[in-house]
């Protein structure tokens, strides 16, 4: 980790108690963030005591700061937990991300409460025509995480026609308080029920200039400030997968021993051995990978500034990887459970089950990535989304 950004040892240390702190009143509310489809309050509001949503700020702003590394291990302490909590910190924080992107008078202005969470969606876009003083949108998103908690909604909108840009991609984002848009409620899901993640939708709304992002180029140099570079949007991803693989992990060895099937004590059945040592590798292996990869770009952006194709190829195979191998383990974790599995009441791995399916489905996170860092290793462009 760099000695001159991101956070220290001794903070780094301190976070990672903090999240183990209020794991288990998140284990307790499981079943309450699960049944409700969102983080019930007393939830919403620990995670505010300990400064998770200003995970990313900049420390002007009164942040963190966090290096990914430190982002993904935090991440991963809430996702043993609970999936759904993890992934609302994990999307909520990006208000560090973009306050970087705005005047830093504005920045203030808007999280006057640094624990302010933030949600956005990306795609299928809204659309924006320029107005006098800034913009009118207007548009359905979805998958807006944690909209039901956050303070800040991105939306990234289509401009047309004389106010499309003369070069680059013809978009913009677009900034707007959580009681300006209409919350429609669609996440009716079988995993990861409880983020939220339900669409909303705009019908001329008048964002006023200050609160507008123009894209940024993906190897835009960013010395000085290394969490501006766009490659940080996807890597803390990789927290949620590692919490919640690591937590059925280690319920399967709890249950193996203490538990006897009809083909005999579980602790003793050759099979469950095997599975358990060779998912423990694989765990190690993913953990290892996550963490490597993600500091070694790390490094390179603090250093120059920029991170070369190669860095940020093998941060997305990485980020791929992780998730598709973390949901082959749970799958043969919970194969290797038996039937207590299917038991809610005596076990979480139903639903670890579910929430990896769920999350795995995830544009970013889905095994077509594979194919998209491959073309760039062949000289080719990525033509794959958030590259």
């Amino acid at each position: 980790m760099s000695t001159s950004f991101g956070a220290s040892p001794d903070e780094r240390a301190a976070l990672l108690e903090s999240a183990r702190s209020i794991a288990p009143q998140i284990r307790e509310a499981a079943e309450e963030i699960e049944a409700g489809r969102q983080l019930p309050r007393q939830i919403v509001d620990l995670l505010r005591s300990i400064g998770a949503f200003r995970l990313l700020q900049p420390r002007w702003l009164g942040g963190h700061d966090a290096d990914p590394v430190t982002q993904i291990l935090f991440i991963a302490e809430l996702a043993r937990a609970d999936a759904s909590t993890a992934w609302c910190v994990m999307i909520g924080c990006d208000g560090g991300l973009l306050s970087r992107e705005l005047d830093p008078n504005v920045a203030r202005a808007m999280y006057s409460d640094i624990d302010a969470a933030t949600c956005g969606s990306g795609f299928p876009p809204g659309t924006a025509r320029r107005v006098e003083g800034g913009y009118v949108a207007t548009g359905r998103w979805p998958y807006m995480s944690g909209i039901t908690h956050a303070d800040w909604v991105q939306m990234n909108c289509r401009l047309s026609g004389e106010d499309a840009p003369a070069d680059g991609p013809p978009f913009i984002r677009l900034v707007a308080h959580r009681d300006e848009v209409t919350i429609l409620d669609t996440w009716k899901t079988g995993g990861m029920r409880g983020t939220g993640s339900h669409d909303v939708e705009v019908s001329d709304l008048f964002i006023p200039e200050e609160r507008s992002v123009p894209p940024r180029p993906s190897n835009r140099s960013v010395l000085g400030d290394p969490l501006r570079h766009p490659a940080w949007l996807l890597p803390k991803h990789l927290g949620v997968a590692l919490g919640l693989v690591q937590a059925a992990h280690d319920e399967v060895m709890e249950i193996a021993r203490d538990r006897t099937a009809f083909r005999g004590s579980l602790r003793n059945d050759p099979l469950t051995q095997a599975t358990l040592g060779e998912t423990a590798a694989q765990i190690a292996a993913c953990r290892a990978y996550a963490l490597s990869a993600s500091d070694a770009a790390w490094q390179e952006v603090c250093e120059t500034g920029e991170m070369s194709d190669a860095k940020r190829v093998n941060l997305r195979l990485a980020i791929t990887h992780v998730h598709q191998e973390s949901q082959n383990v749970v799958e043969r974790l919970y194969a290797v459970a038996g039937s207590t599995a299917l038991y809610a009441e005596r076990s979480t791995l139903d639903r670890r089950l579910r929430d990896i399916h769920a999350m795995n489905q995830h544009v970013v996170l889905g095994a077509s990535n594979y194919a998209a860092a491959a073309r760039v290793l062949l000289g080719d462009e990525a033509r794959a989304p958030f590259w």
